[in-house]
């Protein structure tokens, strides 16, 4: 038999009958399963939220009659994998409004509730693994080596023909193994929640993510076992091992992450976001002044009209009119087409001062996320979010994919001779309205009395049967593996250098 396996197999067999992961074993299934059942009650409370929100979105649209009224609410489905890892989904919102006046740069949070109590479904599977697991593998680890250097073991071990390096492989191995085990076992439970509650629907790739999460959790918490090894090779007491082990433990999972944010919050300042606001308002200001100017230069109340909705009732501005006299309904036209492409090129302005703020904080964050990468644990958790489709990259294509269906969408309505004619507020023919001239009070109310529709409840929604259609989806498992594969191979590298500095240490340590 190997001398890898046979020590492989002591190690795990000690390891696999101690109280110490007995206990292990209790809390990850205590963990798993009270962490999984939580986010799912979320989930279900969020996708619930979202289904609603969708069919308010689709009746809404169903009742739009004419193209000014044209703006859609586009949401991004709760990822399945949220109950696994909630990464941001829930801080970045899911919903944006879309318009010819609507720039897409940030999306806000569907539904209500209390949100102190966010905190408490803030605690995910891959959180736990990231913060307290890791600790548990400290606890298990840290007096691998010193611990039985300290007995003796240790050099009856040697003192067999067997290779050190063949020492080191199968407690590791052993080690892995017996850690595993309680590990495995909640993962399953968690995967046995999932797949019984109906509302959370996992197709193949999903699983295939939810897999891949195991497996990256597998070489995060290898990176807190190489590490104990190596500890423990090069000191001599189990106590001071485990000292300098919590040292690390604090230094890789908080004081790294957080001082990164700290370092890229003074290297790269962002402007507050008070300074954007004005900026907007001032934009807003300007084109308010721009058309009332307009108004007040082609205002009128000669013409004939009924049923309008105006952004003033003598200037040229209509967001719907139910019948006018020819020359009225060409004088709104007018106006519309002043007021349209001014209001297009000020949304535009309004738009690119957010998303220019945004890209600050990008540079910012960015720089935060490179510093942070120095912490095992962070490149960790930013893998998982990744795979689950949680994290910020997931949000800006969002984002990005709201922005192209606007373009899509002025496309549309531009096709539709939305901006350029008098649908843009009215859904009668021009030439079925009779002309200004001739007409008096009496003939007005003749002709309005005889007119049809009689009123707004009355007129016929567009038909927007060509409209494009805007598709979000759940994230891609090929999209979020590639984006990730960099973290992914540097967590590999990581414990493959740790084992290689714990073999060399190990090699050169005493035995006794």
């Amino acid at each position: 038999m190997s001398p890898i396996w046979i020590i492989a197999k002591r190690e795990f067999t000690e390891n696999i009958l101690s109280l110490r992961l007995f206990i292990g074993l209790i809390v990850c299934l205590a963990l798993f399963i009270a962490s999984t059942y939580v986010l799912m009650e979320d989930y279900e409370k969020r996708l619930s939220i979202h289904n609603a929100a969708e069919i308010e979105h689709r009746n809404a649209l169903e009742k739009v009659k004419v193209y000014s009224y044209l703006r859609l609410d586009i949401a991004k489905p709760p990822e399945p994998l949220s109950v696994i890892c909630l990464g941001m989904e829930r801080q970045l919102g899911s919903t944006v409004k879309v318009s010819y006046e609507d720039v897409p740069t940030e999306a806000r949070i569907l539904g209500g509730g209390n949100p102190l109590l966010n905190i408490f479904s803030a605690v995910d599977a891959v959180l736990m693994v990231q913060i307290a697991f890791s600790l548990f593998v400290i606890s298990i680890a840290y007096d691998v080596i010193c611990g039985e250097r300290e007995s003796g073991t240790l050099a009856l071990v040697v003192s067999n023909p067997v290779s050190k390096y063949h020492i080191l492989i199968g407690k590791y191995l052993g080690g892995m193994a017996s850690l595993l085990v309680p590990l495995a076992i909640g993962w399953i439970a968690a995967a046995l929640l999932i797949n019984v509650n109906p509302m959370i629907e996992f197709h193949i790739a999903e699983w295939n993510r939810f897999g891949l999460l195991f497996a990256v959790l597998t070489l995060y918490l290898s990176v807190f076992f190489l590490l104990s090894m190596l500890v423990s090779a090069i000191t001599y007491r189990s106590a001071r091992a485990l000292v300098w082990l919590l040292f690390f433990w604090i230094v890789i999972v908080f004081i790294i992450p957080n001082g990164a944010v700290y370092i890229a919050k003074q290297v790269r300042p962002i402007p507050s976001k008070a300074v954007v606001n004005i900026e907007s308002a001032a934009i807003t200001t300007a084109f308010n002044e721009k058309i009332r100017d307009y108004g007040r230069k082609h205002q009128s109340r000669s013409y004939f009209m009924s049923e309008r909705s105006v952004i003033s009732g003598s200037y040229p501005f209509a967001y719907h009119v139910l019948t006018a006299s020819r020359e009225g309904m060409l004088w709104y036209l007018d106006g519309a087409q002043f007021y349209i492409p001014h209001r297009i090129e000020y949304a535009e302005q309004i738009g690119n001062l957010h998303q220019e703020y945004y890209r600050s904080l990008k540079r910012q964050t960015v720089l935060a996320e490179n510093l942070s990468r120095l912490s095992p644990a962070w490149v960790y958790y930013n893998i998982s979010a990744g795979l689950s489709g949680t994290d910020l990259r997931r949000h800006e294509r969002f984002i990005q994919q709201a922005q192209d269906y606007r373009k899509a969408l002025m496309a549309y309505m531009q096709e539709q001779e939305a901006f350029s004619s008098i649908n843009w507020f009215t859904s009668v023919n021009l030439n079925d309205m009779p002309s200004q001239v001739g007409l008096v009070e009496s003939d007005e109310e003749a002709f309005f009395a005889n007119i049809t529709p009689k009123s707004w409840d009355d007129v016929e929604p567009l038909d927007l049967s060509g409209m494009p259609v805007f598709t979000s989806g759940l994230a891609s498992g090929n999209n979020a593996l590639g984006e990730v594969f960099p973290d992914l191979v540097y967590l590999i590298f990581l414990n493959i250098l740790l084992f290689l500095i714990t073999g060399a240490m190990f090699l050169k340590s005493e035995m006794r």
